[in-house]
């Protein structure tokens, strides 16, 4: 995602905080079925929500982020923390919100911020530590 200009948003109980422009990675799972399917959370994350249920939802409801594109990988299991991991080592990338979609997990966070990044750098990164962890990445890319 990337944001044009310096926000302050509100992100659920979480509270209100700053975000620098710059280019921010979230991670996070689409296993189910229905809208927890990855169709499903490219619809939700793309159009526009009744109401913000997970943290993604507060910053994307303010209308001043662009989604530049989805990463994902299909997969029997969550691999989300690995490859949150595998993203923050190898971009030496700041989590600019203490336990932003990681509520369920031990991670930091899985709010990416990578400041000196442009958006396709920052997805040519993000789709290395897919294939670095033996996942096949698959693109879709928004402009």
């Amino acid at each position: 995602m990337k944001l044009k200009n310096r926000r302050k948003c509100k992100v659920g109980a979480l509270g209100s905080f700053r975000f620098e422009k710059g280019v921010y990675l979230y991670t996070g799972s689409a296993r189910g079925k229905g809208s927890a399917s990855i169709e499903g959370r490219k619809g939700r994350h793309l159009g526009k929500r009744n109401r913000s249920f997970w943290h993604i939802d507060y910053l994307l409801s303010t209308g001043s982020w662009k989604i530049q594109a989805f990463i994902y990988s299909e997969t029997a299991r969550d691999f989300e923390c690995r490859v949150n991991k595998r993203i923050q080592e190898s971009t030496h990338a700041t989590f600019p919100v203490k336990g932003f979609g990681s509520s369920d997990c031990a991670c930091p966070s899985h709010l990416v911020y990578l400041p000196q990044f442009v958006a396709d750098r920052a997805s040519a990164k993000a789709k290395n530590s897919y294939v670095e962890l033996c996942l096949r990445p698959r693109l879709c890319r928004f402009n």
